[in-house]
C-alpha cells in the first residue's frame, strides 16, 4: 500500500519507521535522505535502539568516511550474511552447505556473487517468519564513485529480490546520483527528505523536546527556547550541546557552559557554511577538554588513528595499536581520559565494556577535524595518523606473529577439516592482530616514502612474511595477499627502491 508521512515530532516520525518496518505491507526500502547535521543519523540509531531491545534488528552496518577502500563496500554483504548466520541457525546451516569447499566464494570481493550467492541462495532454503529488519546508515560515505555503477546502484536494483518480509532502512546524503537512482526504482522504496515539508516544519518541536528530555526541568525552563533557536535545526549540534552542559569541563560551571553557548562574541572565526554554528560547537567543546599542549598531541594522535582506521577500532584495540605510537607510560588511560569526553561524538565511548567499536556519530565531525581552516589547533593531519597506524601494524605483527599460531595438531589437514579450527582463531589471533593483517599496506600506501617505515617492514618480510600468508589464509583471506604485495611495491618505487630488496631478505631468510 501507498505510505505518507503524516507530520508531527520526532518521536511520530521514529513511530513512523517502526511501524513501517513491521507492517506486512509496507515496501521493501526506505531510503531518509539528509543533509549533515539535520538528523538522520540519530534517528537510525534511535531506530537501531528500539528494535535491538526488542530483539528484533537483524543487521546495522554504518559507512565511515576513513577514506575507505571499496572493500568497505563488500563488508555490508558480509556483515549482513554474519549476521544472519548467528540469529537463524537454519541460514547458516544452508550457507555452509553452499560455500563448503567453494573457496572463491569465501574470498569473493564484488557484489553479485556475495549477494546472489551467500544471501539470495541459502534464503531458498530456509523458511524465517517475521520481518528482517536490516540498518544501512550512510550510504554515501561508501567510497562509491558517484557516476559509476556502484554499491548504491547495485542496492537500488537489488534490494527488491529479497523475500518479502526484510525490510532495509538507508540513511544517505542526498547526493545527485544516489537520489537518482533510488528515485529509478521508486516502486520498491518509500523515499522520504529530511527537509521537505513533512519533516522540516515540526523540526523546532522535535529539537525543543530533545531538549527537554535531555535537560534539567529548571535548565530547560530558562534556556530552552534560547538553544532551540540556536541550534538552527541541527539535531547535531543540540546532541553536542546537552552533552557538554550535563557534563561541563574541569572549572566550568553548567551556567558557564550555557552562557558560552548563548553569546554571539565566542572569540570565533565566522566561517560562512551551512553547518558553521556546529564547527562553532565542536571547536567551544574541544577547547573545554584538550587545552594544554601534551593533551592536544595525546588528542590528535588518539583521534588521528580513530580516523584513518580502516575498520571501527574497540577501545581494546585502539590502545592496542597505540602501545606503539603514544609514548605514554598508561596508554590504556590516555586513550580513555581522551575519548572519554566525547560521548557526544562517539559511540560507545563511555560503556564499560571496551570491545565495542568506536564510531563518530556524525561525519561533520571527522569534516571538522580534518580541516584544518575549521579545526585549528584540533586539526587531524590523516597522513600523520596513516603513519602512525602503519607503524603499529608492523610493530605488532612483528610481536605476536609466530610459527604455527593457532597450535594446530597437524600441517597435513586443510583448514575445513578442523573441527576446532574457529575456537582456535578465536583465542590465538585477536581482531586487532587481523586488522593489523588486513590492513597494513592501506595505511602504507597513504604515507610517503620513509626509513622509519622502512626498517620495521623490512623485519617484517625477513621474519614473519610465512606467518603473515599463515594467517590470512587461517581467515579465508588469502585474496588480500597479492593487492598488499602490489601496494607495497608501488611505495616502495616511490622512494627509488624495489622489492628486490624483500625478495633477497626473504631468500636470506629460507637460506
Amino acid at each position: 500500500m501507498e505510505r505518507s508521512y503524516i507530520p508531527g515530532t520526532r518521536t511520530d516520525f521514529l513511530d513512523y519507521i517502526a511501524n513501517w518496518a513491521i507492517d506486512p505491507d509496507s515496501k521493501r526500502g526506505l531510503v531518509l535522505f539528509g543533509t549533515a547535521g539535520t538528523g538522520k543519523s540519530s534517528i537510525a540509531h534511535e531506530i537501531a535502539r528500539r528494535f535491538q531491545a526488542m530483539n528484533r534488528l537483524t543487521s546495522y552496518f554504518t559507512f565511515l568516511r576513513a577514506e575507505q577502500t571499496k572493500r568497505e563496500d563488500y563488508h555490508l554483504f558480509t556483515t549482513i550474511v554474519h549476521d544472519l548466520s548467528k540469529r537463524y541457525p537454519s541460514f547458516k546451516t544452508a550457507l555452509g552447505n553452499i560455500i563448503r569447499g567453494n573457496m572463491s566464494l569465501r574470498t569473493a570481493q564484488q557484489y553479485g556473487p556475495l549477494f546472489e550467492s551467500m544471501l539470495l541462495q541459502p534464503l531458498k532454503d530456509v523458511q524465517i517468519s517475521g520481518p528482517i529488519f536490516i540498518i544501512v546508515d550512510g550510504l554515501d560515505e561508501s567510497g562509491d564513485v558517484i557516476g559509476v555503477k556502484g554499491l548504491h546502484s547495485f542496492l537500488a536494483e537489488h534490494l527488491t529480490h529479497l523475500p518479502d518480509n526484510f525490510r532495509v532502512l538507508i540513511t544517505s546524503r542526498p547526493e545527485a546520483d544516489i537520489v537518482r537512482q533510488f528515485d529509478k526504482f521508486g516502486a520498491a522504496f518509500d523515499i522520504i527528505h529530511m527537509l521537505d515539508s513533512k519533516l522540516a516544519a515540526r523540526t523546532g518541536d522535535d529539537i525543543r523536546i530533545y531538549l527537554q528530555t535531555n535537560l534539567s526541568p529548571d535548565t530547560f525552563e530558562q534556556y530552552g527556547n534560547a538553544l532551540a533557536k540556536k541550534a538552527e535545526d541541527l539535531f547535531q549540534w543540540v546532541a553536542v550541546a546537552c552533552g557538554y552542559i550535563n557534563s561541563p569541563p574541569n572549572g566550568l560551571s553548567t551556567d558557564d557552559c550555557i552562557h558560552g553557548l548563548l553569546s554571539d562574541d565566542a572569540g570565533l572565526v565566522e566561517l560562512g557554511q551551512d553547518l558553521g554554528p556546529l564547527n562553532d560547537l565542536y571547536k567551544q567543546v574541544l577547547e573545554g577538554y584538550f587545552k594544554a599542549d601534551i593533551v592536544l598531541r595525546r588528542f590528535r594522535s588518539v583521534i588521528g588513528q580513530l580516523l584513518a582506521a580502516f575498520e571501527p577500532l574497540s577501545i581494546q584495540s585502539l590502545t592496542t595499536l597505540c602501545r606503539y605510537s603514544v609514548s605514554e607510560r598508561n596508554v590504556e588511560d590516555s586513550v580513555v581520559a581522551i575519548v572519554s569526553h566525547l560521548g557526544s561524538l562517539l559511540s560507545n565511548v563511555t560503556s564499560t565494556d571496551r570491545t565495542l567499536p568506536i564510531i563518530p556519530l556524525h561525519t561533520s565531525f571527522r569534516d571538522f577535524l580534518t580541516n584544518e581552516q575549521l579545526s585549528g589547533p584540533f586539526y587531524i593531519d590523516l597522513g600523520e595518523a596513516h603513519r602512525q597506524l602503519a607503524h603499529s601494524c608492523f610493530s605488532l605483527m612483528l610481536k605476536r606473529l609466530k610459527f604455527n599460531i593457532c597450535d594446530l595438531p597437524s600441517s597435513y589437514y586443510p583448514n575445513d577439516k578442523i573441527d576446532d579450527l574457529q575456537s582456535r582463531i578465536g583465542k590465538h589471533i585477536s581482531s586487532t592482530l587481523f586488522y593489523a593483517c588486513q590492513f597494513w599496506d592501506n595505511h602504507l600506501e597513504r604515507v610517503e616514502f620513509g626509513r622509519g617505515l622502512l626498517v620495521p617492514l623490512r623485519s617484517l618480510f625477513e621474519e614473519k612474511f610465512l606467518f603473515w600468508l599463515e594467517v590470512l589464509s587461517l581467515k579465508n583471506s588469502m585474496g588480500l595477499a597479492i593487492p598488499a604485495l602490489s601496494s607495497l611495491n608501488a611505495w616502495l618505487a616511490s622512494g627509488q627502491h624495489s622489492e628486490v630488496f624483500l625478495l633477497i631478505s626473504c631468500q636470506k631468510r629460507r637460506n
